[in-house]
């Protein structure tokens, strides 16, 4: 008796899970190899969606919600301990960034009027706030400092809803 150990066509369990990763990723629409989308130019549809990320990851959940709730308890909107020089050093690294969405939205046609209406109410209320912050940066449970959100909430939300119209 002659048995060919490893000889054959029958695939190891790691070409097997590979392969049933791949066809997942297939299925859903999704590419492993990023290299393939290095050609294609981003659509004003997929910035603004980029743009709009931005608004609520870097301005919003890692700058100014928890600016505003270090004032009132000390900490960050997770109860977790915050650095607020740090937190307000890093929201001005994105503010470089948000004046390049400025200029790339100020450029945009016609047909955008109404997103880029809204992105100089958010834009401009992210200036004041941000503003606010440097000239008068809050302390820990400090009940008389105020940093209100509201303009840039009701602003954010509009600038987001009229993105995903766009993007559907």
């Amino acid at each position: 008796m002659v048995v060919f150990a490893g000889c054959g066509k029958e695939k190891s369990d790691e070409e097997k899970l590979k392969e049933q990763v791949e066809e997942a990723f297939k299925d859903a629409g999704l590419q492993l190899d990023s290299s393939a989308q290095t050609d294609e130019k981003p659509t004003v549809e997929s910035t603004l969606m980029e743009v709009n990320n931005f608004v609520i990851g870097d301005i919003w959940n890692d700058g100014l919600v928890n600016i505003s709730h270090f004032a009132y308890s000390g900490t960050d909107s997770t109860g977790n301990t915050m650095d607020i020089d740090f937190t307000i050093q890093q929201l001005g690294k994105a503010m470089e960034k948000k004046a390049e969405y400025d200029t790339y939205i100020q450029g945009l046609d016609s047909k955008y009027d109404e997103v880029k209406q809204l992105w100089a109410k958010v834009t401009g209320e992210i200036d004041t706030l941000y503003k606010q912050l440097q000239d008068n940066p809050p302390t820990a449970k400090d009940e008389a400092y105020e940093f209100d959100t509201g303009l840039y909430k009701q602003y954010s939300d509009a600038f987001s809803k009229a993105v995903g119209e766009l993007n559907q």
